[in-house]
């Protein structure tokens, strides 16, 4: 549930914002420290529908592409550690996260494999088209793998889950989502793209782990916002999670959403020795985002390449209204190989 600051592939490496490359290091930090302090103002705190916010490759960054370029999503290699190890994947020594043996996190893990169980499947199952990516995205900005289960416990990977103007699979305020670079007006919401949401989301946390360098910390922030736990940490004289937890210094809501978390992250690192069967991850189709400029419906598209139009609605989650919008066109995801056919229709469009 991320505060409000008015937030696709990927090796490890230090990825920055573009704004900021181009400011003086002073400027930035200024810059960073104040969005995250403006984040608490509207911080969620109220979970979606069937989340569980309130129960007890290498693959190179990618570039907006310039009008009228096209470039493939390139699928998941199976080589990646991704598929040789855990189901999030492997982070380095730097990026893993410790779990101690807390009984706020045995609680939920309890939860998981008992009353919650059902909820974890189906999330579970509806990760395996993305979580490889998304994974390998939060890898490339220099934040663990496991951090993935933020989503898990937001959204259980449905995009379309919306509560108190938070929304998509990471749950980020609109404010958040702009900040971080993604569009969210009546006709795009950016939110609901796995690839673009990922990357706003791995900006973001790597904000707050640069602030906090822990991070149990970076999810207390990513749940309250900045301001609460930097006014906990002030008044705790610590920089340990849970003593500021026991302490009571940290928000109600937040003793309970990092170990919801960091449980979620201790299920998944061994998945069958905990009951539960490793869903068969598929790779991330393949497909050509393009940039038109006008103002196209999914179902004309549709009918020009001979492809269903739920298949386009797929591939294409940020468009509200199944159309481009009004404003310029924007940016189309085609299925992979059917840009020839889009063309010649599109040429024949603008003539007529």
């Amino acid at each position: 549930m991320a505060p409000d600051s008015r937030f696709w592939r990927h090796q490890p490496g230090e990825a920055t914002l573009r704004l900021w490359r181009v400011l003086p290091k002073a400027a930035f930090w200024f810059c960073a420290l104040c969005a995250l302090s403006f984040s608490n103002v509207e911080a969620r705190t109220e979970p979606g529908k069937d989340s569980w916010s309130d129960v007890p490759t290498a693959v190179q960054a990618i570039e907006k592409p310039s009008p009228g370029e096209s470039l493939m999503l390139s699928s998941v290699s199976p080589s990646s550690t991704f598929f040789n190890s855990s189901p999030t994947g492997q982070s380095s020594d730097r990026n893993q996260i410790h779990i101690p043996n807390h009984p706020s996190v045995q609680k939920y893990i309890r939860f998981y494999k008992g009353e919650g169980r059902a909820t974890l499947m189906g999330a579970l199952e509806r990760s395996r088209r993305y979580l490889p990516i998304m994974s390998e995205i939060l890898e490339s900005y220099g934040v663990p793998a496991e951090m993935i289960h933020i989503v898990m416990v937001e959204s259980c990977f449905k995009a379309q889950v919306t509560c108190r103007g938070a929304g998509g699979y990471w749950q980020l305020l609109a404010g958040t989502a702009r900040a971080m670079g993604l569009r969210v007006d009546r006709w795009v919401d950016e939110r609901r793209d796995p690839i673009k949401s990922t990357q706003a989301a791995a900006k973001y946390l790597r904000l707050y782990y640069r602030e906090y360098h822990s991070w149990p910390l970076v999810l207390a922030a990513y749940n309250a916002g900045g301001w609460p736990v930097s006014k906990a940490l002030r008044k705790g004289n610590t920089s340990d999670f849970w003593e500021l937890s026991r302490r009571g210094t940290m928000p109600a809501k937040t003793r309970t959403y990092v170990p919801k978390v960091l449980a979620a992250i201790q299920v998944a690192r061994d998945l069958e020795a905990e009951g539960f069967m490793r869903p068969q991850y598929s790779f991330h189709s393949e497909i050509e985002p393009i940039y038109v400029r006008s103002a196209l419906s999914l179902e004309d598209v549709a009918q020009w390449i001979d492809a269903p139009l739920s298949r386009l609605q797929d591939i294409n989650p940020s468009l509200r209204l199944d159309k481009l919008p009004p404003d310029g066109g924007g940016f189309l995801n085609l299925p992979f190989g059917a840009k020839a056919k889009f063309d010649v229709a599109y040429q024949q469009y603008l003539r007529n």
